[in-house]
């Protein structure tokens, strides 16, 4: 768990501040529930303030990405017949 501070709301954005004064913003959606606020700001915690499981091993220093929407889950294979 990570404490933050909703310190501006402009425009359906809103900026958190983290407890070593690090921020960023969020865009909010008026049907969000408390719940879903938190883990949306859970998700953009800057790491170095998350206790983590190691480093996955497709990923290497210097790498270039594309952040993406994760696509929709797929129903589960082996369905009945």
């Amino acid at each position: 768990m990570t404490q933050y501070t909703v310190a501006e709301i402009n425009n359906n954005i809103a900026k958190i501040q983290f407890s070593d004064g690090t921020w960023t913003f969020l865009e909010l959606n008026a049907d969000m529930t408390e719940v879903d606020l938190d883990d949306a700001v859970f998700a953009i915690t800057p790491p170095h303030l998350k206790t983590g499981t190691g480093t996955p091993s497709f990923l290497s220093a210097g790498q270039t990405r594309t952040a993406a929407v994760r696509p929709p889950a797929e129903e589960e294979e082996g369905g009945a017949e």
